[in-house]
């Protein structure tokens, strides 16, 4: 074979491949509003295919089984909302980059709808998506922690304060009103958060 000879079939062979991970992307995107909507308890694989506007065969095809697509549904959303969270608390700190999350947040409120969801639906141990949750509060808990960590010794934060109990209480008050805004959308998440941020913070 001469260095100039072309290999069509290659070519041929990658185009369908990338038509079917975009195809498996947009089956995600959609069933991700599909259980923000219905929660998980309550959809079978065929009602979340109509939901989606696609056959129950192609659905299985590539996730195999209701649980499967769940689990990509959380860690499509984990792979969208982590990057710019991180980059955030990076340039601003924790106590700052906080309500600035909040604000988004009210920009996204099917994300926030199925994280209550699965919340409620996933305290049974037997829930596919009981240990990802469990698993994710505490990364949660302990990331906050650790950013805590990092404010206190730049000064931000009061120094008599426990950052083990402040991390705790910082994700159980995103979380509850985050729930709470779902029902009201006037309440103010992110003046909630400043506020509580104010409080900690060490007077400068």
């Amino acid at each position: 074979m001469s260095p100039g000879t072309q290999v069509p079939a290659r070519r041929g062979k990658r185009a369908p491949y990338a038509n079917g991970e975009r195809k498996r992307a947009e089956l995600v995107d959609a069933a991700f509003r599909a259980f923000a909507e219905k929660g998980y308890q309550g959809l079978s694989i065929r009602q979340i295919a109509e939901s989606v506007g696609t056959s129950h065969s192609l659905l299985l095809h590539h996730f195999g089984n209701k649980e499967a697509l769940l689990e990509a549904v959380l860690m499509r959303r984990e792979e969208i909302e982590r990057p710019w969270r991180h980059t955030l608390i990076e340039k601003q700190g924790l106590l700052r980059a906080v309500p600035e999350v909040m604000r988004h947040h009210e920009a996204i409120r099917g994300v926030i709808r199925l994280d209550a969801t699965l919340r409620a639906e996933a305290d049974s141990p037997d829930h596919p998506a009981h240990e990802f949750i469990r698993r994710r509060d505490a990364e949660f808990v302990d990331s906050v922690r650790a950013e805590l960590e990092h404010e206190r010794e730049e000064g931000r934060l009061k120094p008599d304060l426990d950052v083990s109990v402040l991390a705790r209480q910082i994700t159980s008050l995103i979380e509850g009103i985050q729930a709470a805004w779902l029902y009201d959308e006037s309440i103010d998440m992110a003046g909630h958060l400043e506020a509580f941020m104010a409080l900690i913070s060490r007077p400068r």
